[in-house]
C-alpha cells in the first residue's frame, strides 16, 4: 500500500497568526486543503492519512468534514512524531510505502507527487528525500531553515514502514512551487503574488 501521510501536528509558531498553520488560508482555502486536493489527484497514492496532534485540535475537527483517516501523534516534534508514525505502521506491515508531506506545501501537484514516487521506485532504495537548489529560494525572496551543499529539503520524504535508519536516495527538483513551505506571512505574501 502506498500511503500519503500529511504532517499536520506542528505548532507553526513562525507564522505568527492565531490560526493553526494547516488552517491558514491562501485565497480563502486552508493550506491543508490544497495539499489534500493535490494528493487526491495523484494516480499512485492509495490512501491519505492526516497526522494531527494536541497542537492542532481545530485542524482535526476540520478534517472530520472529509473522508480521511486521522492519526493522532504526541506532537512533541517532527522526529518524535515520525518515529511514532513509523511504529504505528510497522505494527501493521513492514512492506508499506509512506510518503510524508507537510500540510503547508500548497503547490506540489499530484503529477509532481507521482514523479517523486516513480523516481523512488526506480532508485531501489528504502528511503528518499526531496530537495531543491537554494538559489530558487533566493530568487523568490523566500526564507529557508536548513541548507546543505546548496540544497534545501522541501518537506516531501518517502520511507518504508519500518522504524529504523533506511538506505536513502536524494531527488533534486528545480521547481519553484516546491519552495513554498508557508512558514511566515512573508512566504504567504509571495505565494499570493505569484500564484493568484
Amino acid at each position: 500500500m502506498i500511503y500519503a501521510i500529511v504532517m499536520a501536528g506542528g505548532r507553526g509558531t513562525r507564522l505568527k497568526t492565531p490560526v493553526e498553520k494547516p488552517l491558514f488560508k491562501l485565497h480563502n482555502k486552508p493550506l491543508i486543503k490544497y495539499v489534500l486536493d493535490n494528493l487526491d489527484s495523484s494516480k499512485l497514492i492509495e490512501k491519505v492519512i492526516i497526522a494531527t496532534s494536541p497542537n492542532t485540535p481545530e485542524t482535526c475537527e476540520y478534517i472530520k468534514n472529509f473522508n480521511y483517516d486521522i492519526l493522532d501523534t504526541p506532537g512533541v516534534d517532527f522526529v518524535h512524531d515520525l518515529s511514532f508514525i513509523l511504529d504505528h505502521f510497522e505494527a501493521i506491515s513492514s512492506e508499506d510505502i509512506l510518503l510524508f508531506i507537510n500540510a503547508d506545501l500548497p503547490f506540489i501537484s499530484g503529477e509532481c507527487i507521482d514523479y517523486i514516487l516513480e523516481y523512488y521506485f526506480k532508485s531501489g532504495r528504502d528511503a528518499l528525500s526531496t530537495l531543491i537548489p537554494v538559489g530558487i529560494f533566493e530568487d523568490l525572496g523566500l526564507e529557508y531553515e536548513f541548507e546543505y551543499k546548496g540544497l534545501v529539503p522541501v518537506g516531501v520524504n518517502i520511507l518504508k514502514s519500518i522504524n529504523k535508519i533506511q538506505d536513502e536516495t536524494q531527488l533534486v527538483i528545480e521547481k519553484e512551487e516546491l519552495a513554498f513551505n508557508i512558514n511566515t506571512l512573508q512566504d504567504a505574501g509571495i505565494a499570493d503574488r505569484l500564484y493568484f
